[in-house]
């Protein structure tokens, strides 16, 4: 028996209970954590905002307000300067590596270090926690884990350097230093750390040791020079690992001009030349600092007067305008803001900083310059007449290459800095193009403003700059420079002839070499004898003389390039690109497409206009405006009827306009092609009409068709009646709908049919549109059994639509399903076929006796007739040192009159060192006043060293042109007739294979309607074990340019592996035909797709859906006796084995006989 013994208190008189006592923590750490960061190459312009640009963790040291984040935090800068001073608390140079490993009492830490320059080595120990729990009464006390630092130098024994230990309790991490000063050594040292205290291993001690990271130190109070320091301590007690220090600066100072004010972004006078140091984020000066610098850049190849400083005094400028920041304030258009941390080619970083300004920098004589693309004038002139042959090839880009959506990556500043991605699209170029991703890095971006226009200036580039031009010139390619702005007028683009050479001039009259079409008021552009373009006003014009408004600055001098500018046409303009030197003195020069409107399209989203380039009438027709609606009501018979008006604005170089309305979402109708601005619709009725017009160009171009808005307009609004019936009738293979039209039905336009393959008419389609009156339809082509619904409806003359026919469920039909039915109409279509007539007629024709007319032997017989005749015969022989050839030639000719017969037969024998070959070519050509017919035979044999050959053509050929009326000769227009039977047999052995093949062709031909015949045999065996045999006859017809085939192929093969056997037919229609006493039946066919049997007996079948057309029943069914019966009509009959009674089963009830006949139940209607 157990017992059960237990302990507890109650009141007064139980035990008293104790809580667990835990120490308080007794390691505290105390220790500094010292940060000396490079900020890069000085001299630098500062914090932006002193303690509040500086930050740890991504937190500000100071706020706004002054009050302070963090305590026991200094902060000592040096801008890189050559004379700074070293930053006080840095009294040597330390490089930390984090170690992370654990230390047991098992396995000690060691680490060597070679670098001899070393003054000491501080390695960091730490414990996560510290503590351990009595297990007998739940308190948590300190613990202490010995361990011991060990050194050796050069290899040597290892000596203590500090023994000492972890005492005490602590409940987050701990560390602790150990400065090891490193004594003069040849080789190196290695440190070590031995854990003396065992692992506990038990979950009640938190005892885990931790090597956390060594630093390497070098005493030196080192300043730096040249360099920009910040330098950061802060107090470990507020952190868990070293924080992360970033700041706000102006960084690098660079030279500028001495008139320029970074801060206002303003320049004072006129520039002297001369620069100043100053901090600057304008591109075009980081640029030239870059260009420049001796220590990081090119100054040590590059000196100042060999970088175009003016340009990029231009260039700096425009980079300082104030632009919309796209939040309600502006900004410089472009700024510079980046930072260089790796060593990178020299001409990369040049072309980054020079993308900031939209720009590029080349080297040209000598120079580094640098451009723009940026608003500025052409500054030269090239036309038909200064260029060589005076052409220009153009060049488009790709459909690929129009970009419409930019990604375009920057740093946002208000994120420290971080990588952000701007989306910026272009909805005109969207709608045109669709969706055409790129993505781009907008260099130095700080600014969110200013990637937007990186964006569109990506965009709108790709889209309307899409053209470029290259020529050939003289010495003219002096004048113009990569970056360059120059205007082109050539003569084949613009339409007429804009530009040539002065003949003469004389003060205001220039006298050209052919002024055409030039007229008061337009601007004539001369290049002086100086090489700058200057233009004039037109005042007249006097033949080829032309007189401007004021005088030249220069005189005009004869052979200088002139081109004139109208209102309505202008010159291109186009940017160089580069310039290459050709043969002799002649360069080529490729420009790219320039649109000076596309700057404030960037900057302040203005509209880009089209420049008028060419007076040829568009490709591109532009559509026309306001298109509205309008409408009057007229008395006529004494019915009142509303007549609309359709207008609209003219559209540029549009000769001609097509019209189109609807009402009410209605199809549309076309109302006409016209030449004026409007167009009258008689008869509306009342509803909702929307119109739109399309213009047409001379070149017959349409353009997009202009929409009116949706106008409201009265009249008719009674719809038309409904059909008065639809019935539908089921044939082979179709179905045939009648409808009936309401008496009275005047104004009917058309009957729309609807079908579905439900009764629902949501699901409906619209069949066709039926002409008013006619009143019938029949759906050929359709599989035996398809069962369609249909609706129809009327449309009025207005365009009013009456209801459905019948409004609910739709008019059934279906195709026949009479297998009988079918099998008759397609043995109908197969027994009149000429194929099924010619299978059962008798070949004859050919062993008739010679008076049978049209026989073989009769025609020989009539062909005769007097002829004269003629025979040749030629033979040669030929014997060489490697080979020989023996070769026979006989002809025999014969004509009378104009027709003529020839006989030629060629015989070739022929034999050398590895090759022997025969060869047979027989010719029988007959002609008759243009009618020709021909036999041809060639047989040869071929053998060598590891392969024979043999083959054999035959062909026969027949050609009937038949003479016109009144000519014997010629029959231009006549139909010609062609007839040909040709035949090749080959075979050929090789070291490997065996090939056999015979081709049978037949081929007749009458104007552009032919008919084939082809069979083809072929066998092969080869050593690579392929083995086939085949046999394919194919039958073809070409008429009315479309091909019809049919065909039928045998074969056994083992192309996809193991041998297979196969035959293959092709054809619409596939069935077996049996010809009793005269008349053609079909027990199998197959058509569209299905099979048609006559009659079937299957042993076992499976059905996945069945229709029976009249009844099933079994086998052994007799009425009233045996067997079972199922007809369409839905009766059920069963009866009993034996004539044991029977049950019928009918959709008006079940019935019930005995044996007798007599009815014993009667369920259902009664």
């Amino acid at each position: 028996m157990k017992h059960i013994i237990g302990y507890g208190g109650g009141g007064k008189s139980g035990g008293e209970n104790r809580s667990p006592v835990e120490s308080p923590d007794s390691l505290h750490n105390i220790s500094y954590a010292r940060i000396l960061i490079a900020l890069g190459e000085g001299e630098f312009g500062g914090l932006v905002n002193g303690m509040q640009s500086v930050f740890i963790d991504g937190t500000p040291i100071l706020n706004p307000d002054g009050s302070s984040n963090f305590q026991n935090v200094t902060v000592d800068f040096r801008p890189g300067t050559q004379d700074q001073p070293y930053i006080e608390g840095f009294p040597e140079v330390e490089n930390e590596t984090s170690v992370g490993a654990a230390l047991t009492s098992a396995i000690p830490w060691a680490r060597s270090f070679t670098n001899l320059q070393l003054s000491a080595v501080r390695v960091t120990l730490a414990v996560p926690a510290l503590s351990q729990a009595n297990t007998s009464n739940g308190d948590i006390t300190g613990y202490r884990i010995e361990y011991v630092v060990e050194l050796s130098t050069d290899g040597g024994s290892f000596e203590p350097i500090a023994a000492t230990a972890f005492d005490g309790k602590t409940t987050s991490k701990y560390q602790r230093n150990h400065r090891i000063n490193l004594p003069h050594a040849v080789s190196g040292w290695v440190i070590r750390v031995r854990r003396i205290t065992p692992n506990a291993n038990s979950s009640t001690v938190n005892d885990t040791t931790t090597v956390e990271s060594f630093t390497e130190i070098i005493d030196a109070k080192l300043r730096y020079p040249t360099t920009a320091l910040l330098g950061v301590q802060v107090d470990a007690r507020q952190f868990n690992r070293i924080p992360t220090i970033s700041a706000d600066m102006r960084m690098r100072l660079a030279r500028v001009p001495s008139n320029y004010d970074p801060q206002t972004r303003t320049y004072a006078g006129t520039w002297d030349g001369s620069f100043k140091s100053a901090w600057t984020d304008n591109p075009a000066w980081v640029f030239y600092d870059y260009v420049l610098n001796e220590r990081f850049g090119l100054g040590h190849r590059v000196t100042p007067a060999q970088v175009d400083k003016w340009s990029l005094y231009l260039i700096a400028q425009y980079c300082d305008e104030l632009v919309d920041d796209g939040k309600g304030g502006q900004e410089p258009r472009f700024t510079c803001n980046s930072y260089v941390q790796s060593r990178t080619d020299a001409y990369k970083i040049l072309q980054d900083i020079a993308s900031v300004f939209r720009g590029m920098a080349y080297w040209s004589n000598g120079n580094v310059i640098a451009v723009a693309d940026m608003p500025s004038d052409p500054v030269y002139s090239f036309t038909n007449a200064n260029v060589i042959d005076g052409t220009f090839k153009y060049a488009g880009s790709s459909w690929k290459a129009r970009k419409t959506v930019a990604l375009v990556s920057w740093n946002d500043p208000a994120d420290f800095y971080k990588a952000k991605v701007e989306y910026v699209e272009d909805q005109d170029g969207i709608a045109r193009y669709g969706i055409q991703q790129t993505e781009t890095t907008a260099f130095g971006c700080t600014s969110q403003g200013q990637a937007q226009r990186v964006g569109h200036w990506t965009l709108l580039t790709s889209r309307i700059e899409t053209e470029t031009i290259s020529f050939s010139v003289g010495l003219e390619e002096a004048m113009v420079s990569p970056g360059s702005v120059i205007s082109v007028a050539d003569a084949s683009r613009a339409g007429r002839r804009i530009g040539g050479r002065v003949a003469s001039a004389i003060g205001v009259t220039v006298v050209l070499d052919k002024a055409d079409q030039i007229t008061h008021g337009d601007s004539l552009t001369v290049i002086l004898p100086s090489g700058t373009r200057q233009t004039r006003t037109v005042q007249s014009v006097s033949g080829n003389a032309v007189t401007v408004s004021a005088n030249w600055t220069e005189a005009v001098r004869a052979e200088s390039v002139w081109t004139v500018e109208s209102a309505n046409l202008k010159s291109q303009l186009f940017r160089v690109l580069s310039i290459s030197q050709g043969d002799g003195l002649t360069w080529s020069i490729t420009a790219l497409q320039h649109n000076p409107d596309k700057y404030d399209a960037i900057d302040s989203g203005t509209r880009l206009q089209q420049r008028p380039i060419s007076v040829i009438p568009p490709s591109v027709q532009a559509p026309p405006s306001g298109v509205m609606w309008d409408s009057y009501s007229v008395i006529s018979q004494g019915f009142a009827t509303t007549t609309g008006v359709i207008k609209w604005t003219t559209a540029d170089k549009a000769v001609a306009y097509d019209v189109e309305w609807r009402r009410d979402n209605s199809e549309w109708v076309k109302a006409g092609r016209t030449g004026s601005q409007s167009i009258e619709i008689p008869g509306l009725f009342a509803g909702t009409y929307v119109s739109r017009v399309t213009a047409i160009s001379a070149l017959d171009t349409p353009s997009i068709p202009a929409y009116s808005v949706a106008t409201e307009l009265s009249g008719k609004t009674t719809p038309p009646p409904t059909v008065t019936r639809f019935v539908t009738t089921g044939i082979v293979f179709g179905i045939r709908q009648d409808w009936g039209f309401p008496t009275g039905a005047l104004d009917v336009e058309r009957t729309e049919v609807w079908c579905s393959q439900t009764s629902d008419r949501a699901d409906a389609i619209k069949l066709a549109d039926f002409a008013y009156p006619q009143n019938t339809n029949t759906i050929m082509g359709m599989a035996a059994g398809v069962r369609l619904f249909f609706w129809a409806r009327l449309v009025d003359k207005s365009g009013n639509i009456g209801e459905f026919y019948p409004t609910g469920a739709g008019v059934q039909g279906q195709s026949s399903d009479d297998a009988g039915e079918i099998l008759d109409y397609l043995a109908g279509k197969i027994g009149s076929t000429q194929l099924a007539q010619d299978l059962a007629s008798r070949i004859d024709l050919i062993d008739a006796p010679p008076g049978v007319a049209g026989s073989v032997n009769q025609r020989v017989l009539e062909e005769a007739e007097a002829r004269q005749a003629a025979v040749s015969s030629e033979q040669s022989a030929r014997q060489e040192a490697d080979a020989s050839l023996g070769q026979r030639i006989d002809t025999v000719t014969a004509g009378v009159g104009g027709n003529a017969a020839a006989i030629q037969q060629e015989a070739t024998a022929r034999a050398n060192g590895d090759t022997a070959l025969g060869q047979r070519i027989d010719t029988v050509v007959a002609g008759v006043a243009g009618n020709t017919a021909a036999v041809t035979a060639e047989a040869t044999a071929r053998a060598d060293a590891d392969s024979a050959m043999a083959t054999r053509i035959d062909g026969v050929y027949a050609q009937l042109n038949p003479p016109m009326a009144g000519s014997t000769g010629d029959y231009a227009g006549a139909t010609t007739a062609f007839a040909g039977v040709w035949s090749e047999q080959s075979a050929r052995a090789t070291a490997d294979m065996a090939l056999g093949i015979r081709v049978d062709n037949v081929q007749a031909t009458l104007d552009t309607t032919s008919a084939q015949v082809q069979t083809t045999a072929q066998a092969l065996v080869a050593l690579d074990g392929k083995v086939s045999a085949s046999f394919q006859m194919k039958v073809g017809v070409t008429a009315g340019g479309l091909y019809y085939g049919a065909g039928i192929g045998i074969g056994v093969s083992n192309d996809n592996g193991p041998i297979q056997s196969q035959i293959l037919f092709t054809a619409d229609r596939f069935g077996f035909i049996n010809l009793i006493n005269g008349t053609v039946s079909t027990p199998f066919v197959i058509e569209n797709g299905q099979t048609f049997i006559s009659q079937a007996i299957i042993g076992t079948g499976r059905i996945t859906n069945a229709m029976i057309g009249d009844y099933i029943q079994s086998n052994n069914y007799q009425e009233g006796v045996s067997g079972w019966r199922l007809d369409k009509g839905g009766s059920l009959y069963m009866n009993g084995v034996n004539g044991g009674g029977r049950v019928v089963l009918s959709p008006n009830g079940l019935y019930v006989y005995d044996e007798n006949g007599v009815l014993r139940v009667k369920l259902g209607k009664l």
